[in-house]
């Protein structure tokens, strides 16, 4: 073999890179469309990849040993910047060692079918709140709460307590149609006047009545 023979290097074509970049130019429910080294190929997103990839995104794409493409990162979104991720089952966001942040500028929204939170103090502070429930049920040991203004409005206001102590300063209590008390004993004690003003006034007891005083008008 010739000095010239042993020189000649064999010319044999270059592999395609294994991970090369696309543009996405479709996206349906069975895949992407993408645009890789000048032909459309379709592409499934890969697992680790949880942002949803839209129209014209720049993706980062590669070819496993069957053929099929996958989508593994998006490297530049040319419209808007609205992301979203999207799990395919179940997901757990979880800090071993630290605390979760969830800061927004405008607005967070949760919609779900359950909602459940667990904790051991909670605390949920804001200027104004809205709250809005078909029915609620709450239980615990002690409540506080501690307001400038208490106002409810209900069609019905049904209360039952082994004991209920009130305190007021200032009480007034305005009835437009009946007003009754059913007691087993009734006892009221007043330290300055106590007075009744009626149109008509029945007083019934089946055995003693007594009204006792240092003077007594009747007129």
């Amino acid at each position: 073999m010739s000095s010239q023979t042993s020189k000649v290097i064999p010319m044999a074509d270059q592999s395609p890179p294994a991970v090369r970049q696309g543009v996405v130019t479709a996206v349906g429910e069975n895949g992407l469309s993408i645009a890789v080294s000048g032909k459309t190929v379709r592409a499934r997103k890969a697992f680790s990849c949880i942002i949803e990839p839209e129209l014209q995104d720049t993706v980062l794409c590669c070819r496993d040993d069957t053929g099929t493409f996958f989508v593994l990162a998006i490297m530049d979104r040319p419209r808007n910047q609205a992301m979203k991720l999207i799990f395919p089952s179940d997901a757990t966001l979880e800090s071993a060692s630290g605390s979760v942040n969830v800061f927004s500028k405008n607005a967070i929204n949760m919609a779900a079918k359950d909602i459940s939170a667990f904790s051991k103090n909670a605390v949920h502070k804001s200027d104004q709140g809205y709250i809005a429930f078909d029915q609620i049920t709450a239980s615990g040991t002690e409540v506080h709460a501690s307001y400038k203004t208490v106002r409810l409005i209900s069609g019905l206001i049904n209360t039952m307590a082994r004991q209920v102590i009130d305190k007021f300063k200032g009480y007034i209590r305005h009835t437009e149609d009946n007003d009754q008390v059913q007691a087993g004993q009734l006892t009221r004690r007043t330290s300055g006047l106590y007075s009744m003003d009626s149109r008509n006034t029945v007083m019934i007891s089946k055995k003693e009545t007594k009204i006792d005083g240092e003077k007594i008008y009747m007129a």
